[in-house]
């Protein structure tokens, strides 16, 4: 009996051990379908991802996208929104161990290029959205209608009103940051004697989640004034609608107030087109006046940089045009940017100036070019 009771002890032991044995779990045993680290995607484009195991085993899966965990199964389908450099990291894993791949995917912005039939018009107008002014709601210069003669033409214009007013228009293609200026904008000013400029600021946009769109982020193209002490970045402007022929009243975020000074009671300069019939604000880069009222009302160029100027340095006597370089482009933060197309542009009026008898500084707008193009 006591012999039987050692051999049954021992048995016993013995299963124990070797079903420990059998059942032991080891470290996963399994590899990337893609073993790549870098790829290229596409805006809306996807991607497939996956592991798969090498022994028939099953492990645990967690994927990263940028430091979120997006996935827990076996793939991962990954369909980027906009344009950009994505990291995506996986782990399969047990109790025993795991493995791990990194992906750096790069997603170009999409860019629609140039044909034999492209042209270096403005090919649509997304946008018309003046500030009040006097010529707004006049039909042939202060009209959604005549926004849209800017298409296929230098030879309509457009006024964008007082300070803020602005229009957003695109090519039929996405322009090309080549060496040297890139865009042409023209505008109406005079130059000496008599010189008068209402001076536009031009901002630019990458079309970076392919919708066809301008609601990327926005680009100022800095200027000759740019760095400037007498320049107020980040200004802010509201003006009231009389909702009468009458002045105009705004206040900005500087403690000024005043009016859009509409002395002859024509029409109401308040755009009676804009989504807001109260109120409507602007933000962007405040230019200093460069009025002159001592005799003759003159407002002078600035040198380089802004449109609707009669700048010497852009040679706007001989040119007709104030030129961009998509080079000049920087950040809300004032960081130089580097882009290699832009689909977008905007003009805005950058001066908030009365001119007593001749009314509100309000860049004109008569159309654009892409220079690239002849």
């Amino acid at each position: 009996m006591k012999i039987n009771n050692y051999l049954v002890a021992v048995l016993m032991v013995a299963t124990l051990f070797f079903g420990c044995k059998k059942d032991e779990e080891t470290a996963p045993n399994g590899k990337m379908g893609i073993t790549e680290n870098s790829l290229t995607g596409k805006v809306n484009a996807k991607t497939e991802l996956y592991a798969v195991s090498n022994d028939g085993r099953g492990f645990q899966h967690e994927w990263k996208l940028d430091g979120k965990v997006v996935s827990t199964a076996y793939n991962f389908t990954f369909t980027p929104t906009t344009s950009g450099t994505y990291i995506i990291e996986y782990k399969g894993y047990n109790g025993a161990g795991s493995f791990e791949h990194t992906y750096t995917i790069n997603v170009p912005v999409p860019v629609i290029g140039v044909t034999p039939t492209s042209s270096k018009f403005i090919s649509k107008i997304f946008e018309y959205a003046p500030a009040p002014g006097q010529h707004i709601n006049n039909a042939s210069l202060g009209s959604p209608e005549q926004a849209q003669k800017l298409v296929g033409s230098i030879n309509n214009m457009v006024s964008l009103g007082g300070f803020g007013g602005y229009i957003v228009f695109g090519f039929d293609h996405s322009v090309v940051n080549q060496n040297g200026a890139d865009l042409a904008i023209y505008g109406n000013p005079f130059g000496p004697p008599y010189a008068f400029a209402e001076p536009g600021i031009v901002m630019v946009s990458q079309d970076k989640n392919g919708n066809g769109l301008p609601d990327d982020e926005w680009f100022e193209l800095a200027g000759s004034e740019y760095e400037k002490t007498t320049t107020i970045k980040n200004y802010e402007i509201t003006y009231i609608n009389p909702k009468a022929a009458a002045n105009v009243a705004w206040t900005d975020n500087q403690g000024n107030s005043g009016v859009v000074n509409n002395s002859e009671k024509r029409i109401n300069f308040y755009p009676l087109f804009a989504s807001n019939q109260d109120k409507i604000t602007f933000k962007g880069t405040l230019l200093p006046s460069t009025l002159n009222t001592s005799g003759i009302v003159t407002n002078a160029a600035f040198d380089w940089g802004y449109t609707d100027s009669y700048s010497t340095g852009d040679d706007y006597k001989t040119k007709l045009y104030n030129s961009f370089d998509i080079a000049w482009a920087v950040d809300g933060a004032g960081k130089k940017v580097s882009l290699s197309t832009i689909d977008f542009v905007k003009v805005y009026t950058a001066q908030n100036v009365n001119a007593g008898i001749l009314g509100e500084i309000s860049t004109d707008v008569k159309g654009a070019t892409d220079l690239n193009i002849k």
